[in-house]
């Protein structure tokens, strides 16, 4: 299975043509679900931040980086020339640096980890991932972390947030008693406002709405209504904006109704919030043009590197055991009433059940739903939950949720219990086989858990074998 990546980045794209493959956390969960339904896309992973949109794919897909132009219908040919496309090990290199902050326009930037978990959370919850882009996903955060803790980095806590500070000080001459008004409260504008008023500014958060218990401000700042944010500007010495608003939030034709506006405007969002046009009143910096905040000294740039190389090999090693599984030992076990927890009721967990059912053993599943007859089943009709293998013998994970799948199968290998996972054999302690039974023998026939069509070939010409001899 090969692995490729496409992307876009603020050091070969700018600004203006990064905004075309902006995607907000919905349209990445919708063109995640588009993506996978393209010819040769077995596996799909959708970075999206101001600084970088990425595609990770895993199957034969043609061409990724034009997936990526018709999923945001961008200008295909405006872009062509400015997209990186990495294939296999490279790809999986370049994602562990990123992870690590070594691609960041602030040299370990503290949000691209968040970032890059974020990513792989959308992918495993719309079941796009598959196991190899969510192992190797799984690694780069781990770098991620690693770079963050392990590494020291002078400026303190670097991001797109300290930098931002960092240049209004500049120029406003300090920041303590400044008005700044910082439009939206997702996680960059929390971030600025709060190292904003830990600087000493008078900060004032726009809200769209307030419910109690819920809306997170940061500590010592004030709110304003998102709908008076214009009025609010007056007499204000900044402006900060980052929300994900596919508009702008403020334009030159608003700056211009007031008498006394900002001086200066920062725009940390992508697509930008703040009209370009505003550059005839006002000083604007977007994230491009607020710099890199410095690029960090060999020994720091060496630490991350080694990082990033050695969770690259960790990845290495866990594609290793993927193509180097020893043949599975056949062992028959008597199952008379022993319990096998079953987690799923769909099409594969009833081929299950039926196979089951001839050897004597008491069946739990547990799903919302059922495909088969529940007669003689334990069935407990709701999800999944921890704890639901206590006193299994064997359990099935067989359900078409990826991230349920792994947890059963991550509970069952900490219990000693030996499991199935349908989705993902590298999960697997043991193989499900296809059942051929004949008079008094059985036989069970399994693969290397890729070529299910072989394996049911098999078992169709072993049972004709047994009928024969009967």
């Amino acid at each position: 299975m090969s692995l490729v990546m496409s992307g876009l980045d603020c050091h070969r794209a700018p600004l203006v043509l990064r905004e075309q493959l902006a995607f907000s956390r919905q349209q990445v969960t919708n063109t995640l679900l588009w993506l996978q339904k393209q010819p040769g896309v077995e596996g799909c992973v959708l970075l999206s931040t101001c600084n970088r949109t990425e595609l990770y794919l895993t199957g034969d897909a043609p061409t990724p980086w034009r997936l990526l132009c018709r999923a945001a219908q961008a200008n295909e040919q405006e872009l062509e020339h400015y997209f990186t496309t990495l294939t296999g090990e490279d790809a999986a290199q370049h994602l562990m640096e990123v992870a690590c902050g070594l691609r960041s326009q602030i040299l370990g930037e503290d949000q691209i980890i968040t970032q890059v978990r974020e990513a792989m959370e959308l992918a495993l919850e719309a079941n796009t991932a598959g196991p190899a882009l969510s192992a190797l996903f799984r690694r780069a955060v781990t770098a991620g972390k690693r770079a963050k803790t392990q590494v020291h980095i002078s400026r303190g806590v670097p991001s797109m947030g300290t930098r931002c500070c960092e240049v209004l000080e500049q120029e406003l001459g300090g920041l303590r008693e400044k008005r700044i008004l910082v439009i939206g409260n997702g996680q960059m504008g929390r971030l600025a406002a709060a190292l904003l008023q830990q600087s000493g500014a008078q900060v004032f958060v726009t809200l769209r709405t307030y419910r109690h218990g819920e809306t997170v401000v940061p500590a010592g700042c004030c709110t304003v209504p998102y709908d008076e944010r214009v009025a609010a500007l007056e007499g204000m010495d900044a402006l900060v904006s980052a929300t994900t608003s596919p508009h702008y939030t403020i334009t030159l034709e608003q700056l211009m109704t007031l008498q006394n506006p900002p001086c200066v405007a920062v725009d940390l969002a992508v697509p930008r919030d703040i009209e370009p046009a505003c550059s005839q009143l006002i000083r604007c910096y977007d994230a491009d043009s607020l710099g890199t905040g410095g690029v960090g000294n060999t020994d720091t740039l060496a630490q991350m590197q080694a990082i990033a190389d050695e969770e690259l090999e960790k990845y290495r090693q866990w594609q290793r055991r993927q193509s180097m599984h020893a043949p599975r030992f056949p062992l028959f076990v008597d199952l008379t009433d022993r319990t096998v927890v079953l987690i799923g009721g769909g099409k594969i967990a009833a081929r299950r059940i039926a196979s089951l059912r001839q050897f004597g053993c008491l069946i739990k599943v547990i799903s919302p739903t059922l495909s088969c007859s529940k007669e003689g089943l334990i069935w407990l009709q709701r999800q999944y939950m921890p704890g639901d293998l206590d006193g299994a013998y064997l359990a099935v994970a067989a359900t078409n949720d990826r991230a349920v799948n792994r947890a059963v199968g991550e509970e069952a290998r900490r219990r000693g219990i030996f499991v199935s996972v349908a989705d993902c054999e590298a999960e697997c302690s043991f193989y499900f086989p296809a059942v051929c039974a004949g008079e008094n023998l059985i036989a069970g026939v399994v693969s290397s858990g890729k070529d299910h069509h072989k394996t049911a070939r098999a078992a169709r010409e072993i049972r004709k074998v047994l009928e024969e001899l009967e």
